[in-house]
Formats: C-alpha cells, structure tokens, sequence
C-alpha cells in the first residue's frame, strides 16, 4: 500500500516510518501536533497582549497621576481655613488645574516630557507656596508624575522653544502675585483704623502679672478673614506672650469692632505690639502699633 508524507506529499513505502524527503515522523497524530501548535501561538499572542497591556498602563500613569494631582489640589483649596487668605486658596486651585492641564497637554500632544515635567514640578511647587502643607499632597503627586513621565515617557525634547512654558508660567504667576499683593496691601492698610488703645497690666502679688490691651478696630473694606494679635515682650526684645485679641470671617465694611489680648505670665511686659493681618501666615501686617507696658500693683 503506497502512503504519502503528510508534511511535504512525497510518496513513500507502505512501511516507511520516516519521510526520506523532510525527516517527517510518519507515526506522529497530525491532530496533537496542529493542536501544539495552536496552543503555542495562543500563549504567544496571550503573552504579546499581556505585555502591551502593561506597556498602555505604564504610559497613561503619569496621565492618570496628573488628573488626580490637579482634582487633590482643587479638593485641597476647598479645604484650606479661610485664615490662610481667599487670595492664596483661590490662587493654588488656578495653578493646579491651569498647571496640571498644560503639563498633560505637552506631555500627551506635544510629545515633550521633559517640559511636561518641569511644568508639573513648577505646578506643585507654587501650589505647595501658597497654601502651605494644606497642599502637600496634591505638591508630592505632581512632584511624582514628573518623574513617572521621565522614566516612562523618556528623556527626548523635540522643539527647546517650548522650555519658554513653564518658565513663563513661573514669571507670570509671580509678577502677578507681586503686583497683585502690592495694590491689595496699600488698599487694606488704608480700610483698617485702630483706636482707643488702653494698657491694664498688673502684679497680682503671688508672682504673676495679668490683664490687657485692648482698644478698637474700624474695618472699612470687604475681607475674607482679619486679625488682630497683640505680642508681649521683655526687655532684650524677646516675646514672651502672644494672643489674639480678635478675628472675623468676612467682618462687615463700616463697622467697628473691640479686640482684647489677655496676659498672664511670671514676667512683668515691657512692650506689646498690635497687628492686623489677613491671614495666619501674613507677614506684612496692615497695621502694627507698638506701645510701653506701664505695670500697676493689684495688691
């Protein structure tokens, strides 16, 4: 009986157990065989996908990093106190989101993830500045996403004229703030008056001295949040006590206001200093006032 390779179709002996032409081995199911060979190119393809899968996520995680950046930063302002100024809360939210879009846009249009990451650093540095650790987390996710799109995304920087970017965006935001933080303190130095100011510190005889300074404060402008402080000091210039004699969400313009900062303290004062400032932060006060502590005996 005359039987052919299954491999190449070359005729051989009825009793050949190998193809003379290929070396093909006649005793093998050619079944077991294509279904081996299915199975291997099913795991190879598997494997491929597996791969590229992985290969997708790794290049979207410093997309998906950015997004959560930008929504932590605006979830972070919304939670900054309001003694920390409406101006700096609103001015972190602006930069995270403006920021966060900008580095996403060079790092996935442009093809510049050297830039995206400066911009992303740029982002959460100014985020981290002006609201403080109330952005330290949305500051670290942008600080991290810069580092995922370097290690992912490469180091290539196709067009050097896009740098101008985030050094601009640096700039602005500053010259703004500058110009901006300029023109808010003359105004808010001329819509507060402080009045009325009285001293009542006194040796209480069993080693300690206690009372006030007190007085009145007129604001005269819409603010989000003021405060008057009033700091004790002794004779080298050192501050020995520090209060806050009043403070008020959103006082209302035209109205004046009473503030008292309390002592208690073994050592007698020998100056207070009254502030007013806008936030807990502030250190340009709008109004500062210096006065000598004139100690009188309660005994």
């Amino acid at each position: 009986m005359v039987q052919y390779c299954r491999k190449c179709g070359k005729e051989l002996d009825d009793d050949a157990e190998f193809c003379d032409s290929c070396g093909f081995d006649l005793n093998t199911n050619p079944t077991n065989e294509e279904n081996k060979s299915e199975i291997s190119q099913s795991n190879e393809n598997k494997s491929v996908e597996t791969k590229n899968d992985k290969n997708e996520f790794k290049n979207k995680l410093p997309l998906i990093l950015a997004i959560i950046a930008i929504v932590v930063g605006v979830g972070e302002g919304l939670g900054t106190p309001m003694l920390m100024g409406w101006t700096s809360i609103m001015s972190s939210m602006a930069i995270a989101i403006i920021g966060g879009l900008i580095g996403i846009y060079l790092m996935e249009k442009m093809n510049e993830p050297v830039i995206a990451a400066a911009e992303f650093i740029i982002t959460g540095v100014l985020v981290y500045m002006f609201i403080g650790r109330f952005g330290e987390i949305s500051a670290v996710l942008f600080i991290v996403a810069a580092i995922l799109a370097l290690y992912f995304k490469g180091m290539n920087i196709n067009s050097k004229k896009l740098w101008a970017i985030p050094i601009l965006t640096f700039v602005l935001i500053f010259v703004l703030l500058i110009a901006g933080g300029a023109l808010y303190q003359v105004n808010s130095e001329n819509s507060i008056a402080v009045g009325n100011v009285t001293q009542n510190i006194t040796d209480g005889g069993f080693g300690y001295y206690s009372g006030d300074v007190s007085g009145d404060i007129r604001v005269d402008s819409s603010f989000d949040y003021l405060e008057v402080t009033v700091n004790y000091y002794d004779d080298d210039g050192k501050v020995i006590a520090s209060t806050i004699g009043w403070n008020e969400l959103h006082p209302d313009s035209g109205k004046t206001y009473k503030f008292k900062g309390t002592y208690f303290n073994e050592q007698a004062p020998k100056t207070a200093e009254i502030k007013v400032v806008d936030s807990a932060k502030s250190k340009t006060p709008f109004y500062t006032e210096n006065i000598t502590i004139v100690t009188s005996s309660g005994v």
